[in-house]
């Protein structure tokens, strides 16, 4: 029999694994006779390979008996007084002279549940609720002991590690009722953290330029969430601690960075804080205004854009104030900062709390606590843009087509995820717009933010007088209160500014008369809850099967329709004296909302002229009344 206490400790971590004997030769390749009288203790001199490969399946620490230890544990333990570092800032790393050191996952629990906590005192109770999830065994305290005094093998290194009997050197102390993590002389990184960033916030008063190199050295040890490798000790009130620290410490740098002037410096450290929380609106009103300060607009507008939608999405509400008042700074400044401290000029005074993005001045010292009502003098402040022409009236029919757009529209707000696009087409003088704009009037509560419109003249003669579409992407962002200096003199970066502006956010815009796809593409949003309504004399069937449009055909009105045109411009006691050549005078105009309205025109303003009597002059003619051959005044001249 073997008097060490292998056998039974190989027996009880494979026990805990939920491992089979049987799993555990297979893994090991080894036979499972071999594994049982290992574990039972009859193996005087068992081989240290089959020990290690067996210890490694079942999760069991070798070093914790003699003879058994790994090559890399026992080369540690060969070699005393080795320096060892524990990092909690990202994924738990221990390393001893720079090499890190293999642990099972219940030994590397408790050591971050401890060092999380430093000279606090951790109950048994709260490290067996962490460890078991709240159901652990009976024997835990046993169980805890253990993992207690393997943990002690491997951080405290070095000639007589065993004998501390008074506790007064272990970097792990019993104490009644649970342990104690000894930060005093450990290589903690964050006891590294908290020293710098104490001393930076005693700094900043008084020596701004060296409290921003010490925070940044303070947030430089972060590589990602804290413990970001044990999930199970997340939610734990320590670990959240820290995790707010590390948020508060990176609002406090980015505070003092955008009062420098050094926008650009602070921007990495804030991505990684906001990595722990990417819904924290203070932190990301920050990061917007760092990238603002740094030349970088749109990303910066992007990133309102992508909050303000996973808001909505996620929780069901809009960014607080503190967001729109960073994102109203970024449209009122002038430019990126990065201007030199002028010489002999008095340090900025430490900010008040929670106060930034609370001023379109923010690189001019301290800020005040609200945003100011914006001037009287500037025309271009938060206006919502509503550029709809008026609705044509009277508008008949068309229901077939309007229900169409009703079922775009809902289809767009239950969670689509690209842009709504519609292309209403048919041929000329139609009433594509006519459409299109009524419509648009008559939805105008589903599109809250804004109504752009531009008619892009697609059918005019020569080519060259169509509307380029930088042209119309400058008019949407002047409409947006976007500065004639910010607009880009290029369709793709004003296209992408344009995108950024309206992702998140409910718009609605008309383009009329498109001469193609082309003419198109570059003026859509990129965001689903927009809405592009297009009119075209084309079918515009690149727009359909590239960008998914919904095509929907204008031809002209339908004999009802085309007489219920007629009496509600004439009234129902004329139309009803003359019915059939009401009738006879809808088919003469072909059923062309234009040619019957430039008709009727002329009936409306000489009441003395009878419905036949227009009826057989339009018969002479040969054809229905063309927008060449008359307007509404000859008409009414007869």
């Amino acid at each position: 029999m073997i008097a060490d206490g292998r056998g039974d400790g190989l027996r009880a971590a494979r026990i805990q694994a939920g491992l089979t004997q049987d799993e555990v030769a297979r893994r090991a390749g080894i036979s499972v006779r071999t594994v049982r009288h290992i574990e039972r203790g009859q193996v005087r001199n068992p081989r240290h390979e089959t020990l290690v490969r067996m210890a490694q399946v079942v999760g069991y620490d070798c070093a914790a008996t003699p003879g058994c230890e790994t090559d890399a544990n026992a080369r540690q333990s060969e070699q005393p007084g080795r320096p060892y570092e524990i990092r909690l800032l990202g994924p738990l790393t221990v390393l001893t002279s720079g090499l890190p050191v293999a642990m099972p996952l219940k030994q590397r629990a408790m050591l971050g549940l401890l060092a999380v906590q430093p000279d606090q005192t951790v109950s048994h109770e709260e490290i067996a609720d962490v460890l078991w999830s709240g159901e652990a065994p009976s024997a835990y305290p046993t169980l805890v002991h253990t993992y207690v005094a393997r943990l002690r093998r491997i951080i405290e290194p070095g000639p007589g590690r065993h004998g501390h009997r008074d506790g007064s050197r272990r970097r792990i102390s019993t104490v009644r009722g649970g342990y104690v993590f000894n930060s005093g002389g450990a290589q903690l990184d964050l006891c590294r953290f908290e020293e710098r960033a104490a001393q930076a916030a005693r700094a900043a008063g008084s020596d701004p330029k060296s409290a921003l190199e010490l925070f940044k050295q303070a947030l430089r040890g972060w590589q990602g969430r804290v413990l970001q490798d044990l999930p199970l000790l997340w939610q734990h009130p320590a670990v959240v601690r820290v995790a707010q620290r590390h948020i508060d410490v990176a609002i406090e740098f980015a505070d003092l960075a955008l009062r420098l002037n050094r926008s650009a410096y602070a921007i990495d450290q804030l991505r990684i804080a906001s990595y722990e929380e990417p819904l924290h609106e203070p932190l990301q009103a920050r990061i917007m205004l760092a990238l603002a300060g740094s030349g970088r607009r749109a990303a910066a507008l992007r990133l309102f854009a992508d909050l303000r939608m996973r808001l909505k999405k996620e929780l069901g509400v809009e960014p607080s104030e503190e967001v729109w008042q960073a994102r109203h700074t970024i449209l009122m400044q002038d430019g990126p900062d990065g201007r030199a401290d002028p010489a002999g000029a008095e340090p900025p005074q430490p900010m008040p709390e929670q106060s930034y993005g609370a001023t379109g001045e923010f690189w001019n010292g301290p800020l005040p606590a609200r945003l100011p009502e914006p001037p009287s003098s500037r025309p271009r402040s938060l206006a919502l843009p509503a550029q709809l022409p008026p609705v044509i009236t009277p508008f008949v029919g068309r229901h077939e087509q309007l229900a169409v757009l009703d079922g775009l529209l809902a289809h767009g707000g239950k969670g689509c995820a690209s842009v709504g696009i519609a292309a209403v087409h048919g041929p000329p003088e139609i009433g594509k717009t006519a459409l299109a704009v009524r419509w648009a009037h008559h939805r105008l509560e589903d599109f809250p933010d804004g109504q752009l419109y531009a008619d892009l003249q697609g059918s005019a003669n020569p080519p060259d007088r169509r509307v380029r579409p930088l042209t119309v992407l400058t008019r949407f962002l002047r409409s947006l209160g976007v500065p004639d200096e910010w607009i880009p003199d290029t369709q793709e970066e004003a296209s992408g500014l344009l995108r950024s502006l309206l992702a998140g956010r409910r718009f609605l815009m008309v383009l009329d008369d498109a001469a193609d796809a082309a003419q198109v593409r570059g003026l859509l949003p990129g965001t689903p809850g927009n809405l592009v309504l297009v009119t075209s004399r084309s079918p515009l069937m690149d727009l359909v099967t590239r960008e998914g449009a919904r095509s929907i055909a204008l031809d002209v009105l339908s004999a009802t329709e085309a007489y219920a045109l007629i009496e509600t411009y004439l009234g129902p006691e004329r139309t009803a004296a003359e019915p059939e050549a009401t009738a006879e005078l809808a088919a003469v105009c072909g059923q062309y909302p234009l040619e019957l309205r430039m008709a009727v025109a002329r009936l409306a303003v000489t009441p003395q002229v009878s419905i036949r009597a227009l009826v057989a002059e339009l018969a002479r003619r040969g054809r229905p009344v063309a927008v060449a051959d008359a307007d509404a005044d000859s008409l009414a001249s007869g």
